[in-house]
């Protein structure tokens, strides 16, 4: 799809076909549906202004290059996914995006302002501006598997505005009851958990 301005549209992106999104294309209130996974889909020049962006299937280490959301809600499983631009605003950006109902881990908001961006919901988490975060992370004894995602999680980079992660992962990798990992990450400065 390219050079086109498409309103209040069903866009599916299918499963095992590479899916191009752009140039030139201008998305208002659309709801895509995408089973795209990250070979297959190609973001090359895209406005999306309100509307939603379902991910059926788990996208990872998909950066949305590229892209500009504005006023979109994620919905699906995202992994180790980079919303925005590490350096220029003009090649990506995401403003007041709601993603309280997508579960994401290991996911940055690059160069935002996180007014306006609804976070995803318990067990999922987020560190605001977690380069401040770091120093207390690196000073505290974590279970090993908590303290390798949390040395990830609290990224040095300024562009970095936010990162996303889920604490059923970390349960689950380090063998530690939800509640557990839920009180370790309640002293974290930055920390953000919406029930």
């Amino acid at each position: 799809m390219k050079n086109q301005v498409l309103s209040s549209q069903t866009i599916q992106l299918e499963r095992n076909q590479v899916s191009f999104l752009g140039p030139n294309l201008e998305m208002h209130d659309c709801t895509v549906i995408s089973e795209a996974d990250t070979k297959g889909l190609t973001i090359v020049g895209l406005r999306m202004h309100g509307g939603i962006f379902h991910q059926k299937r788990a996208l990872k280490d998909f950066h949305f290059r590229g892209a500009h959301f504005s006023r979109v809600r994620f919905t699906g499983n995202y992994l180790g996914c980079d919303f925005g631009d590490w350096d220029d605003i003009n090649r990506s950006s995401v403003s007041e995006c709601d993603f309280s109902s997508a579960r994401m881990h290991g996911c940055r908001l690059l160069n935002c302002d996180m007014k306006g961006i609804h976070i995803p919901k318990w067990p999922c988490f987020c560190f605001s501006n977690p380069a401040e975060a770091r120093d207390f992370v690196n000073s505290r004894s974590w279970p090993k598997k908590i303290g390798l995602n949390l040395d990830i999680f609290t990224d040095e980079d300024r562009e970095c505005v936010a990162t996303f992660g889920d604490a059923s992962v970390l349960a689950k990798e380090s063998g530690l009851p939800l509640s557990e990992v839920r009180s370790l990450l309640m002293v974290i400065p930055g920390i953000h958990i919406i029930d």
